[in-house]
């Protein structure tokens, strides 16, 4: 992920004491929680008052950064799934080098690092909570590993979203028709608003998985095929090609329910039937994506040779498929992110965070993927983010006007 590089123009003055400006000079690193960071005082630059910082609530944790710079989003995106302490964020450009400026609280120096470094020190600092730094990747045998590693880890992840959001649909479906039973003469229980939520949601979650089978048909299935063996993606295409209809039908039902009279015995008959048909798509598609996990993924190493002895790869570019994969899915990477990220389990998200991070070369790009997330996770309570991602979103629902 690219830093976010202070203006040419700006020159920080010389101070009393230190090199002149232009010198070449070690940075000073200082160790908190046993990780090696570099300290910052922001009380140097005039943007940034240490009293004003000094005087607020001791245990906050405080993030100060560019307001365009991806390292400060992302580590203010981390900290909300966190949740392990109240987040104060202050855009600011005193931070050296486009890097953010952390201060874990007011008893901790100020200290400024990568991404990496950042996220190390707060999973050192709040142990027992959500790991958000990155683990450790184990050295990949060749290129063409670590290039299919990534996109398959990209693959899967987007599986696991596409399920949960479809099992949250069909469990608000079900509560519809348990309401509909509920229901006496002359008393609705299920709303107008409920019917369009719901529709909104379906909408997000079919879009998503319409892009993802895109990207697999046009980016990952014709390699496949050409690696191994004439037929080898026939099922998958095919089994894409039926998803589509049920999708289709599935939406069509819920646009019917929106013409009819709220809590009449037609609307909580399409309303049961709305419920087998997405049981249904349920089944079809967890059967497709364990399908593709077990049959298709472990293929992506013997693509990615292919694609190199054909002179279509160069060595250096490791990430260079799964950004390809990223850039692909354009709505799920920028107006449905949030939506996305919401059907994951936080551990996952972080996981998924870490690859779009590396995988996305348009910073400002990234940027809006981020703060549109940030702005989507302040608004739920943190207990709903650990403990059930498709609640999260029916939440986040609610509160949208």
């Amino acid at each position: 992920m690219g830093n976010c590089s202070p203006s040419p123009r700006r020159r920080r003055p010389t101070e009393p004491g230190s090199p002149p400006l232009g010198s070449t000079v070690s940075a000073p690193t200082v160790t908190v929680n046993s990780i090696s960071v570099s300290p910052y005082a922001l009380a140097r630059s005039p943007s940034v008052s240490a009293a004003a910082v000094d005087a607020e609530d001791a245990g906050v944790v405080r993030v100060y950064g560019s307001d365009g710079c991806p390292v400060a989003w992302r580590l203010r995106v981390s900290l909300l799934y966190k949740a392990a302490a109240p987040l104060h964020f202050t855009p600011s450009e005193a931070a050296p080098l486009g890097r953010p400026v952390l201060r874990l609280s007011a008893a901790d120096p100020e200290v400024c690092g990568t991404a990496d470094e950042l996220l190390r020190l707060v999973d050192a600092r709040f142990e027992g909570k959500l790991r958000v730094a990155p683990p450790e990747r184990p050295r990949a045998a060749s290129p063409s590993a670590a290039a299919a590693a990534e996109v398959a880890e990209l693959v899967r992840l987007q599986h696991r979203s596409a399920e949960r959001h479809l099992e949250g649909v069909a469990a608000k479906v079900v509560e519809m028709v348990k309401k509909g039973k509920k229901s006496g003469k002359g008393r609705t229980v299920v709303e107008g608003a409920e019917v369009r939520r719901l529709g909104k949601w379906y909408g997000d979650a079919m879009e998503v998985m319409l892009e993802h089978a895109r990207m697999e048909e046009t980016l990952i299935f014709p390699d496949i095929q050409r690696a191994s063996f004439p037929g080898v993606c026939d099922k998958v295409n095919e089994q894409h090609g039926r998803h589509l209809p049920m999708m289709n039908g599935i939406k069509e039902d819920i646009k019917t329910l929106l013409t009819l009279e709220l809590g009449s015995p037609l609307f909580h008959e399409v309303v049961v039937n709305l419920s087998v048909r997405l049981k249904a798509l349920q089944d079809h598609t967890k059967e497709h994506f364990k399908e593709e996990e077990s049959d298709l993924l472990p293929r992506l190493e013997q693509v990615r040779r292919m694609q190199r002895e054909e002179g279509k790869v160069s060595d250096k570019s490791s990430s260079a498929w799964a950004s390809e994969a990223v850039a692909t899915m354009e709505m799920t990477h920028s107006k449905l992110f949030p939506f996305f990220m919401t059907g994951l389990l936080p551990q996952e998200a972080m996981q998924y965070l870490d690859l779009v991070c590396r995988c996305t070369k348009n910073t400002r790009h990234l940027v809006s993927m981020l703060r549109s997330l940030a702005e989507r996770l302040e608004d739920a309570n943190p207990s709903i983010i650990h403990n059930n991602p498709t609640k999260l979103y029916e939440h986040l629902l609610v509160k949208s006007p």
